[in-house]
């Protein structure tokens, strides 16, 4: 190492000790806990930094790939006393993120729920329970006597810093949720996956300040009703349920998808009103959906995602009642899923239309069948602003083919 080179490796290391604690620890709180506790052998005076980091983000799912069922157990207590350990040790008063990503289910609710009054305790924003894949009729759930400490005020006040929520796997119903959401002032955003015991919830009141709520295969899910004015983002994917959505004057993205075997028309009623302020929109879709479509305009959209349920002739061309219906659209994304099912009647084919705005298309799932190549050509005729086209292949498609599709396209 030259003098020069050692020169300046002081001057960069003194500069850091310079740094006020608050920095540092701000600086620590942007690695892996892993990384973060490193840093405590660089000095004496960085020995304790990493215990005053915000962010708790325990991620150990990657393990988990070469773990034997077998030994299950034993990695599950390694990682319990990792998130033990780390709780004991920290000294920060606060608490931006905590998340936990690890394989565990109601055989570990003692710690699991010791962890969510620790952290509610340093008035934590953000949780994540991400306990996929758990054990399945054993996944975690709150003790009642949490919930009794929400619904009575006392015990819990560090609830009221919560912003947001995340569970995976976590068996959360209804009501539950209701608590979280009208006792927590601050929630904007709720997101809740694969609970057993989630039937119905209401998310309704004008002081709600929730502005995202994505509900993913809850598949005994009957019923959501919302009316909550600051609501910018609502995303549902599962079976088919009933949707009643009022009163939700910001609500600017939409993303309604379902299980291959549902009515894809069964979801399209109840956000027909919110259709005129829609920005952005992802749906399954079939023939009956393109002669939705057909009836509104919306005049604000500029990204659309469509799964193509039904790929056939009538259906991809249908995009046609699309293209009119959305004359500002910018981005469109299709996916292209073939299931051997056919929904809806066959109709005749559209005319054509001219969209003078739609500049970036992505088609997915790409076979180079005769209606994947046509639905190609249909865009690029009739997008006269299109800049960039997007064809991602299925894995199923063959070289020979898909080369034989790029040539159609290049030669139109």
């Amino acid at each position: 190492m030259t003098k020069r080179t050692r020169h300046k490796e002081e001057i960069s290391e003194d500069l850091i000790n310079r740094l006020p604690d608050d920095i540092l620890v701000n600086i620590i709180s942007h690695l892996t806990l892993k990384e973060a506790a490193r840093t405590s052998v660089l000095s004496n005076r960085w020995r304790n930094l990493w215990t005053f980091t915000n962010s708790l983000e325990f991620d150990a799912s990657e393990s988990l790939w070469n773990v034997g069922f077998g030994n299950l157990e034993q990695e599950r207590s390694k990682y319990i006393n990792w998130v033990n350990n780390v709780l004991e040790l920290h000294r920060g008063s606060a608490i931006n993120e905590f998340k936990v990503r690890f394989d565990l289910c109601d055989f570990h609710q003692s710690d699991i729920t010791n962890w969510v009054y620790t952290v509610l305790g340093k008035r934590v924003q953000y949780i994540k329970l991400d306990l996929w894949p758990g054990r399945y009729g054993h996944y975690y759930t709150f003790p009642k006597e949490f919930y009794n400490s929400i619904e009575s005020g006392r015990g819990l006040s560090g609830i009221k810093f919560l912003r947001c929520l995340h569970f995976k796997t976590v068996n959360v119903n209804g009501k539950d949720l209701e608590l979280f959401i009208q006792n927590c002032p601050l929630l904007d955003r709720l997101c809740v996956d694969h609970s057993k015991t989630l039937v119905r919830l209401r998310v309704i009141g004008s002081s709600i300040q929730l502005k995202y709520l994505e509900i993913q295969s809850c598949y005994l899910m009957e019923e959501i009703e919302i009316s909550a004015p600051s609501l910018l983002s609502f995303r549902y994917y599962g079976q088919a349920i009933k949707i009643n959505i009022e009163n939700v004057p910001q609500l600017v993205d939409v993303s309604i998808r379902g299980s291959h075997t549902f009515r894809v028309t069964y979801f399209v009623g109840p956000i027909i009103s919110c259709f005129p302020q829609l920005k952005t929109l992802e749906l399954d879709s079939c023939n009956e959906v393109y002669m939705q479509f057909s009836l509104f305009e919306l005049p604000k959209l500029i990204d659309l995602r469509l799964r193509v349920t039904t790929p056939n002739r009538e259906s991809l061309l249908g995009l046609t009642c699309i293209m009119k219906a959305c004359p500002f659209l910018q981005k469109l994304i299709l996916q292209l899923n073939d299931h051997g099912r056919r929904l809806g009647k066959k109709r005749q084919q559209f005319p054509k239309y001219s969209h003078q705005h739609l500049k970036v298309v992505e088609l997915h799932g790409f076979l180079g069948r005769q209606f994947d190549v046509e639905l190609a050509q249909y865009l690029f005729q009739n997008a006269t602003m299109l800049e960039k086209l997007i064809i991602e292949p299925s894995r199923y498609v063959r070289k020979k083919v898909l080369r034989n599709c790029v040539k159609m396209l290049e030669a139109k």
